[in-house]
């Protein structure tokens, strides 16, 4: 066996990894979401695929976020390939649940937890021409199950930190991974530098596609309905992905700011505690949007809050400033790319260490961070007293997206001509 201790550190860690999450399961709704799909799994896949006579494209996604930023390439896959079938398979419960039924796939299904046995029976049952990777949620068996069937494997939309497994010596194991791939797709400079210090090749900086999927949904942008009604002439920001903390921001400027102004938020979690406690705290000067008719009168109150999965992207049209969540935990921000993209002025917490695009929204002056309650005050009253600053900002930040866009084209010309 190559690499012994390697290959024992990392099936010990996967192993007791999916032990947790199950022990986790009898106390956390989100774990037991995981668990729950895991059941008769490897029997729905075996038979969901031997009704297909098709050649199949594997894609490989997290959760919701990597499916959408991997949206446009799978697009462009089913362009050129029409005659495929377009297989996607998810680890996490919330991009399962929001995408399975999604029109551009015509197959979905959750990961079975990894082992050398479930790589094989799922490989074989899905039994790819081609398969793709975005982003991260890279599993040894899986990967080297695919390499040894001599599947074609591209990795899209890396991104790789000096401090990760894959770049330090005990990394030997964990760079058969990255080995594994045909082709990597690097984000940005940084992460092409790290992959040739361990002496991968085979990849090229292509950029972020969630540029490219952020300008399909503004193309593809719909009206909402009662969201125009809710805002009338007010000056409206949008909280996307909010956590507490975020969302007590809000509740600290509009208990100090003396200008009617409209708020939506649209937290991270959506379940019945979340949004009661939303609602707690805003108290009689909210409403959510499952609530509203035609008969609901909206102009007396504050805050929207939005109670269903899918629409943030949607609503970002809708505000002059965006607030998003998550910058106040590590590894934690949201996408602020749907916010830019729509023409909004944004603001976030400080921690910004893994999200570059992030980074360079506050260095090109598009972005601000957040320290704490008052510096969100104060940059509220600054925005909603300025039309003109604000105007300014919506326009770099659609430059910004625009500059950026393109790395699915990219993609999409090297994957073929290795193919």
């Amino acid at each position: 066996m190559q690499n012994p201790i390697g290959y024992f550190l990392y099936t010990s860690i996967s192993a007791s990894y999916f032990l947790l999450v199950k022990l986790a399961a009898n106390f956390n709704k989100r774990a037991k979401d995981l668990v729950d799909g895991q059941k008769g799994l490897i029997e729905i896949i075996i038979q969901g695929e031997s009704k297909s006579q098709h050649k199949n494209i594997w894609f490989h996604v997290a959760s919701l976020g990597e499916f959408e930023q991997g949206r446009p390439v799978m697009e462009a896959i089913k362009k050129k390939f029409p005659d495929h079938r377009l297989v996607v398979t998810f680890f996490s419960p919330s991009g399962y649940q929001a995408k399975h039924n999604d029109t551009l796939i015509d197959a979905a299904y959750y990961l079975p937890f990894e082992s050398k046995k479930n790589a094989l029976i799922v490989c074989n049952a899905i039994s790819p021409v081609m398969a793709f990777y975005v982003k991260y949620d890279l599993w040894y068996w899986y990967i080297q199950t695919l390499k040894n069937n001599n599947v074609p494997l591209f990795l899209i939309a890396a991104q790789f930190r000096p401090n990760q497994i894959f770049f330090k010596k005990l990394g030997a194991f964990q760079r058969n991974i990255l080995n594994a791939f045909t082709y990597i797709f690097c984000q940005n400079q940084s992460s092409l530098d790290l992959l040739h210090t361990i002496n991968i090749k085979q990849t090229m900086l292509s950029g972020d596609n969630r540029y490219d999927r952020v300008v399909q949904t503004v193309e593809n942008q719909k009206e909402l309905p009662y969201i125009k009604e809710f805002i009338g002439a007010h000056f409206t920001t949008i909280v996307g992905s909010s956590y507490e903390i975020e969302e007590a921001m809000v509740e600290f400027a509009i208990q100090r700011i003396d200008q009617k102004l409209k708020f939506i938020i649209a937290p991270h979690f959506v379940n019945q505690e979340r949004i009661t406690a939303i609602q707690k705290r805003f108290k009689g000067n909210c409403i959510t949007y499952s609530s509203i008719n035609n008969e609901t009168q909206l102009e007396n109150t504050s805050v929207l809050i939005i109670d269903s999965i899918g629409l943030l992207a949607k609503l970002y049209k809708y505000g002059q400033l965006a607030f998003i969540g998550g910058g106040f935990k590590e590894n934690g921000l949201h996408n602020s790319l749907e916010a830019a993209a729509f023409g909004s002025a944004i603001c976030f917490g400080p921690k910004l260490k893994r999200f570059p695009e992030a980074q360079e929204l506050v260095q090109q002056h598009i972005a601000k961070t957040i320290q704490e309650p008052k510096d969100f005050l104060h940059l509220l009253q600054q925005y909603a007293n300025n039309e003109k600053l604000t105007k300014q900002l919506a326009n770099k930040s659609v430059e910004f997206v625009a500059y950026n866009k393109g790395a699915t084209e990219r993609v999409i010309e090297k994957v073929v001509a290795l193919l």
